[in-house]
């Protein structure tokens, strides 16, 4: 694979998650051209980028002038060879249908050259399962997982293949990087999950797939109502998990605690907590677990997360939501 330099990109599909992904480019400098079969879809794309543009002006996300330069860099077309034609990056992000995706892969194969990264947004489907059997080059098909609204959200799953060049993953992260998106790069696919109904493709929704299924379990089996499987999230733990996802809960809790609690139970300590715990790492309490908290940064994280609930704390009473 040669050292291709993205500078252009093509967005295929242009409904919501399309249209964040093409502004979302453009503000950081990349021309871009969306594309979908139906003028109407592409005219609602534009409204839609403009709102959104509109609301970063008014949070001083972005200034008019670069508003301006974003929607000045973007442009569409109906047809899919127009759209591709030049681009360094294609980002397929049509509805989740396999089917469709796989006819679309083939398309973007035959029509993009071999050194162009081809990477499907789905969240459903791994790039392998969009590959059929007649895609000459399958090693620079990939997944881009953006979040939703993919403007606002800073995650971006970068999913290898079985085949995807090693060196295709770097590339297209490397250029979200330019975008100030929070790459995180997964370079084998998702092993079956038993616990879950089905297994996503990335990380990110391994978590969120389990979480949403519980939910549904706390309804059909343990007398929780909607309303209470949201509050509990809502007021509980996912108030905490912007600053304190697990591992820096475990450290705040203490991971002594953790492992003696698991001993109390006649269970053997998760290993990664085992091994900390005999080599002294304790968590926040003695300055070093999962994470590095030697001098003040404990005492700091404390502050700044209690800072942190206060202000939600106000904003809650202030609705009238407590």
């Amino acid at each position: 694979m040669s050292e291709k330099k993205i500078q252009r990109i093509a967005v295929v599909g242009a409904g919501e998650m399309g249209a964040g992904i093409g502004v979302e480019f453009a503000r950081y400098g990349y021309p871009v051209a969306l594309t979908s079969r139906h003028e109407e879809t592409l005219q609602k794309t534009m409204e839609r980028a403009r709102q959104d543009l509109d609301l970063m002006i008014e949070t001083k996300l972005v200034d008019k002038k670069l508003a301006k330069e974003t929607l000045d860099r973007m442009k569409t077309t109906t047809k899919l060879e127009e759209a591709v034609a030049g681009a360094d990056h294609v980002v397929e992000s049509i509805p989740e249908n396999l089917k469709f995706k796989q006819e679309m892969f083939a398309k973007l194969d035959e029509l993009c050259s071999a050194d162009v990264s081809i990477a499907t947004n789905s969240s459903v489907f791994t790039s392998d399962q969009c590959i059929t059997p007649g895609v000459k080059h399958p090693e620079r098909c990939l997944v881009t997982h953006y979040w939703r609204p993919a403007l606002y959200m800073p995650l971006v799953e970068v999913i290898a293949g079985k085949k995807t060049d090693p060196a295709i993953l770097k590339r297209v992260a490397a250029v979200l990087r330019t975008c100030h998106k929070k790459v995180v790069v997964q370079e084998i696919q998702m092993p079956n999950l038993p616990m879950l109904e089905r297994t996503p493709a990335g990380w990110a929704n391994a978590f969120q797939f389990a979480i949403l299924q519980m939910g549904r379990y706390l309804v059909d089996n343990a007398s929780a109502t909607p309303e209470i499987v949201d509050a509990v999230i809502r007021f509980g733990p996912g108030r905490r998990w912007p600053l304190m996802p697990p591992f820096v809960y475990y450290d705040d809790l203490g991971l002594d605690w953790m492992y003696n609690a698991a001993k109390a139970r006649g269970e053997e300590p998760w290993a990664p907590v085992k091994e900390r715990v005999e080599k002294g790492y304790l968590g926040m309490k003695n300055g070093r677990g999962f994470y590095d908290w030697s001098g003040d940064k404990a005492k700091k994280f404390s502050r700044d997360f209690n800072l942190y609930l206060i202000q939600l704390l106000k904003e809650d009473l202030k609705k009238g939501d407590l």
